[in-house]
């Protein structure tokens, strides 16, 4: 960063130098160029009178010099400095025309200026005016040596700052790096120093810990998780094991064929937890979708509502349900489905009513039940994992609490969304996917 930084700043410097010198002296020889004008209209105006002497000779700090030439370009008078000299520009002025150039007497350079002359001795005549450069070129030179003498120091102090800011920021950094290494899986408690000053690395200081905010949740959300997962297996798996530990010590082939149905009950549970547990893990993956084709959620809906009828005597009223096309995975769809109409199930008092239709290019899908609702409080915590209202506990011991929030991550996966309100009485559940490009109504 500091080569950077000398290098950019001694081509800038170097760059500034040369259009200063420019522009100084650029503006020395305008006034010098306007000083001639002036010097050779006084010139002019001598020889308009007649006065050849006044015409050519210097006064007070006046440097210029002046030779008047005839119409061929011969000397007819000159400032004593320029006595027997010959003519220093040998272009003809027309009338009212200057010339304005740089020439040199011996070491001297001059600027010259050529003006017409009225007649002299009844030629015309030329007047030429030459001023020295010698001011311009001693301040010129005066700049250069200044501008070479101080162009070092300065970009030796900009580098030491630079060398210092630069040092100082990576420091800072170099330090939140080691707080980040010393972090573990363990002390995602800890956070990183921010620093005073209001800058990026204050910045990025603030944005570690966010990261770090994050990441803690993450890891607290996963280890209860597992907790809970750990939980909910272990109660089938334990019921399951003393059922297996009692019928093994009596030979008993009735009491075997009594036990079977329950312990398939309680194989079907951990199937259907494991699954569960495997769909949220797939989810948390990849939240987007890995097979998407166009789908009728109402032959989903029809589908798994004639799946329930089969199992439960609740009244499933589908008056509701029209035709519906989807983008997405029919898989994912249909768990969506079945998680939300087996939760109205479970908790309706006698009658579930579906529907589905299409509203403003979206598929709207929802599920009324006529149980005791869902509180306010509770409409959010509900798409939780693992969690359960209480009196869903003590109903039914075979919801794991891990429906509702499989339905919200593919609902989000499909980027729908999904809420719950009073369906007066029980609760209604809604869920918005968007439509099929090609299901639009024309």
């Amino acid at each position: 960063m500091t080569v950077i930084a000398a290098v950019a700043v001694a081509v800038g410097l170097a760059a500034a130098s040369a259009l200063l010198v420019v522009s100084l002296r650029g503006g020395l020889i305008a006034g010098l160029d306007d000083a001639a004008e002036s010097r050779a209209a006084d010139a002019v105006s001598a020889l308009e009178r007649g006065d050849m002497a006044s015409a050519v000779s210097s006064a007070g700090g006046d440097s210029s010099l002046v030779q008047v030439l005839g119409p061929d370009g011969h000397v007819l008078a000159s400032s004593a400095a320029l006595a027997g000299l010959p003519p220093l520009v040998q272009v003809p002025a027309p009338p009212g025309s200057a010339f304005p150039s740089e020439v040199r007497v011996g070491k001297r350079g001059f600027r010259t200026h050529v003006t017409a002359a009225p007649t002299v001795g009844g030629v015309p005549s030329t007047v030429l005016v030459m001023t020295p450069l010698t001011d311009v070129e001693e301040a010129v030179v005066q700049l250069g040596v200044r501008m070479l003498l101080g162009a070092p120091v300065l970009l030796a102090l900009i580098c030491v700052a630079v060398w210092v800011l630069v040092g100082y920021t990576l420091h800072t950094v170099d330090q939140l790096r080691g707080q980040v290494a010393q972090l573990s899986a363990g002390g995602l408690d800890r956070r990183v120093d921010v620093p005073i000053a209001h800058d990026e690395v204050r910045e990025l200081a603030m944005t570690m810990n966010g990261l770090l905010d994050r990441l803690q949740r993450s890891a607290q959300a996963q280890r209860r998780f597992v907790a809970d997962a750990a939980h909910e297996l272990r109660s089938p798996l334990a019921a399951l094991r003393v059922r297996l530990e009692v019928n093994e010590r009596g030979a008993d082939p009735d009491r075997w064929q009594q036990a079977a149905p329950v312990m398939l009950q309680d194989t079907e549970r951990l199937g259907r937890l494991v699954d569960d547990l495997l769909a949220l893990a797939r989810l948390d993956e990849s939240p987007r979708l890995h097979r998407a084709e166009p789908v009728d959620l109402d032959e989903i809906v029809f589908a798994e509502v004639a799946r329930l009828r089969t199992t439960t005597t609740v009244t499933l009223d589908t008056r509701g349900v029209s035709a519906g096309l989807v983008h997405g995975d029919p898989d994912l769809l249909s768990r969506v489905v079945r998680n939300v109409l087996s939760n109205a199930v479970r908790h309706a008092a006698g009658v579930v009513r579906v529907s589905v239709a299409a509203v403003d290019r979206q598929v709207e899908f929802t599920v009324a039940d006529d149980g005791p609702g869902i509180p306010v409080t509770e409409r959010e915590r509900v798409f939780e994992r693992f969690h359960r209202l209480d009196e869903a506990r003590a109903r039914d011991g075979g919801g794991s609490g891990l429906g509702l929030a499989i339905v919200r991550d593919a609902v989000r996966a499909h980027g729908g969304a999904v809420s719950i309100q009073d369906a007066c009485p029980g609760a209604l559940v809604t869920i918005w996917l968007p439509q099929e490009p090609d299901g639009q109504e024309l």
